[in-house]
């Protein structure tokens, strides 16, 4: 059967430049192009096999999910005739990587593939120059009031234990410090920086006195001062944290089939499934990284005392 797909030109781009100026052509709410469609489809020939390497072009489809400065991520589907020959997936994401700090991207990749192997987050099912396919994960980004109920936050917290047990085997330095110090050099360079930012509180009740009614550059680098001075008194031991903890970054997987249970992550109830993400479909080190136990620690407390 003709897949529409030439092996010859199954591979790469010739350069991860190329592949990232191609995938970036795609605009938001617009037919995705015709050449950015058979190139997504010879990379699931190459790297997915398995009935992806037998299907015509008419029984693939894709869609774009998100783009951004780092990623761009697209959904590649086969069409439901299509029989699977062996254990591939009829769906996954793709994911084109746009940054340009290698170090970066090498430790985001090794990050995923080890959350990957302790099933604390999506399956990685190929690697290419520039990118790679992920399990899709059927499933929405917690709200904000959910976050705190009982019946998650009792599986956040040991979740989030997991993530910060892992021995990565990168280079151990902690990088908070210098991390929120780019934060704060970002921002002094936009104009709110320059009339800071009015504080206001939403269900919280504390006395007026007790927080500043503005927030300012001053204050924020006063701030990180404190911490990098208090930590270098305790000698805490630097550990690898997740250090995103937002509702944004966990997602309510769908139920799934009886004989899908082995494949969830962890069961939040008799119909959802919870999995620690740092992305809308995958765990990346974007805000991950090493820092002290002492932040990580009173990460957990917060989440298990709400």
């Amino acid at each position: 059967m003709d897949n529409g797909v030439n092996e010859s030109s199954s591979s790469p781009a010739n350069g991860t430049g190329d592949l990232k100026a191609l995938f970036s052509s795609v605009r938001a709410g617009s037919p995705i192009p015709s050449e950015v469609v058979s190139k997504a489809q010879s990379l699931c020939f190459r790297y997915l096999s398995g009935s992806w390497k037998s299907t015509p072009a008419d029984r693939f489809s894709m869609r774009q999910l998100t783009g951004g400065m780092s990623n761009l991520l697209f959904l590649v589907v086969l069409c439901e005739s299509i029989q699977l020959k062996n254990s591939e997936p009829r769906r996954a994401v793709l994911r084109i990587h746009c940054q340009s700090d290698n170090e970066q991207l090498l430790t985001e990749s090794v990050v995923f593939s080890i959350l990957s192997e302790r099933k604390l987050g999506p399956r990685l099912l190929g690697v290419f120059p520039g990118g790679r396919f992920e399990e899709y994960l059927p499933s929405r980004p917690l709200q904000c009031q959910e976050i705190s109920q009982p019946r998650f936050i009792s599986k956040i917290a040991p979740k989030l234990a997991q993530v910060h047990s892992l021995d990565i085997p990168l280079r151990k330095h902690p990088r908070m410090i210098n991390r929120m110090r780019g934060w704060i050099e970002k921002w002094s360079s936009l104009e709110s920086s320059k009339h800071g930012i009015e504080m206001k509180l939403t269900l919280s009740k504390v006395d007026p006195s007790k927080y500043p009614s503005h927030l300012s550059l001053e204050n924020l680098n006063a701030e990180v001062a404190f911490v990098e001075r208090f930590l270098a008194t305790i000698h805490s031991p630097v550990v690898f944290s997740h250090n995103d903890l937002s509702e944004g970054n966990i997602l309510l997987m769908e139920k799934g089939d009886a004989d899908d249970t082995d494949e969830l992550v962890l069961t939040a109830s008799s119909t959802a499934t919870l999995t620690i993400e740092d992305s809308i479909w995958a765990i990346t080190c974007a805000s991950m990284g090493w820092t002290t136990n002492l932040i990580s620690t009173h990460t957990i407390s917060c989440i298990t005392i709400n």
